[in-house]
């Protein structure tokens, strides 16, 4: 994992330190005694209640912290962690934690997602978990990361990350079909994660991964395109194998994404549909997060599409006033323009895509963004 360092101070970085003081003040704030206590909500309500607790989003925040915090810091950032990981290693400790811990109890067996285990949700937790590990040398107890990396060699399809298994005991329900249960682009960011752990058995998993999905990507172009959150995810993950590996076949294929990604954004009004062709009001904030920074990794490294570089200039600007506006008055960044639920996955994205705009300004190196990328 790489910690972006303090850089200018600008709007975007008051923007972004705006919605850590809320990441750490309000997070962990819904579930602050129970069995959720020390889990990330998903989001807040309107009214401060919360929804539930995602062991995936647990993962992300982990990264977060480990990216937020200042160096030598031993506050706020390494206490939230050590929350985080405990609850984890917790829920995790047979190796199968469930997709999502509802507020009441009594309805999550009733959740669909609850009866499968979901190869990306473990490749996040476990990357979340290397990254606290790293910041904060000695915070991870003795094999808690174990479980989630067994559990996951065990969602595999000739060699390459499945979507998801049925759990052991559950009855047989209906399970939607979705970008979330089928394999797709999204795989390619849980196999940046895997790739970056050091365990030569998730390694092979992730190349294997990457192949399956840089065939279908060249065989299928941009038809592979539909919701833009894991399209995304996909542009990501090339990203973030770049960032380790520095192979430029991983670069451009992100260039590609990027392009057919950038055809969706009204330059005129920052607006992008979370799927392809959906009509204006629908968005996103975390799509507009996720726009900005993979825009702005690529301009670090020189490589913005050719058709798209003319005009990224006015998209960068587009975005993040479009990112700016769904931040509320607490630093809580809304989900949409409905909902208006504040949402903890959003706010890390919006957080990070807030740091990279001072970063590149300040020019740090493309590499060290694109690895870092929660």
């Amino acid at each position: 994992m790489v910690f972006i360092d303090d850089h200018c101070r600008g709007e975007a970085w008051r923007f972004a330190s705006a919605i850590e003081r809320w990441l750490l003040a309000e997070a962990q704030l819904g579930p602050a005694a129970g069995r959720c206590a020390g889990a990330v909500v998903n989001y807040l309500e309107p009214d401060g209640g919360w929804n539930g607790a995602y062991p995936e989003i647990c993962g992300y925040f982990l990264q977060f912290l480990a990216a937020a915090a200042p160096e030598g810091e031993a506050g706020p950032h390494r206490e939230a962690a050590r929350r985080v990981v405990l609850w984890l290693a917790a829920v995790g400790a047979g190796g199968a934690p469930l997709t999502l811990y509802h507020r009441r109890a009594e309805t999550e067996a009733g959740d669909w997602r609850n009866h499968c285990l979901f190869a990306f949700d473990l490749a996040i937790v476990l990357r979340g978990l290397d990254a606290a590990a790293q910041r904060w040398p000695g915070l991870l107890p003795a094999g808690v990361m174990e479980p989630y990396a067994a559990a996951l060699a065990g969602i595999t399809a000739e060699g390459a990350l499945a979507s998801h298994v049925r759990r052991l005991g559950k009855p047989s329900v209906p399970v939607p079909v979705k970008w979330s249960t089928l394999p797709g682009l999204h795989h390619l960011k849980a196999a940046a994660a895997l790739a970056g752990l050091g365990r030569p058995e998730l390694a092979a998993i992730a190349r294997a991964t990457v192949a399956r999905e840089a065939r279908l990507l060249d065989r299928h172009g941009r038809e592979r395109m539909r919701e833009l959150h894991p399209f995304l995810y996909g542009i990501e993950g090339w990203l973030t194998l770049w960032g380790q590996g520095g192979a430029a076949q991983d670069l451009e294929r992100a260039r590609t994404g990027f392009a057919w990604a950038f055809g969706q954004l009204d330059l005129a009004t920052g607006w992008m549909p979370p799927v392809v062709g959906a009509p204006p009001p629908a968005f996103r904030s975390d799509v507009l997060a996720q726009m900005l920074r993979a825009g702005l990794v690529l301009e670090a490294a020189g490589a913005l599409p050719g058709e798209v570089a003319p005009a990224w200039p006015r998209g960068r600007a587009a975005l993040a006033a479009s990112l700016r506006a769904m931040v509320t008055p607490e630093g809580a960044v809304a989900f949409d323009a409905t909902a208006r639920h504040r949402n903890s996955w959003a706010g890390m994205f919006a957080w990070q895509a807030f740091r990279f705009l001072d970063a590149v300004q300040a020019g740090m190196p493309a590499s060290r963004l694109a690895e870092g990328i929660i």
